[in-house]
């Protein structure tokens, strides 16, 4: 289990070998995020309006990834 977490780490929070800034910024940021969003989970209990807007962010950042990833290709 270790060995798949280190991997993991260094596939996504690391480029070419180095520790990628723009990775862990977003990384600590949605962390954070999430911590926020279970601790109101937890406090005012289940609210759709912030389930809607996690939903939203994950979208749009997969969406942004993709598009980012088409023009790398070009």
């Amino acid at each position: 289990m270790k060995k798949h977490i280190i991997a993991l780490i260094n596939d996504t929070l690391k480029k070419d070998g180095k520790w990628s800034r723009t990775s862990l910024t977003m990384f600590s940021a949605w962390n954070l995020v999430s911590f926020m969003v279970i601790f109101d989970l937890y406090k005012e209990g289940f609210r759709y309006d912030v389930f809607v807007t996690m939903v939203g962010v994950a979208l749009g950042t997969k969406l942004t990834d993709s598009v980012g990833k088409r023009i790398e290709k070009k």
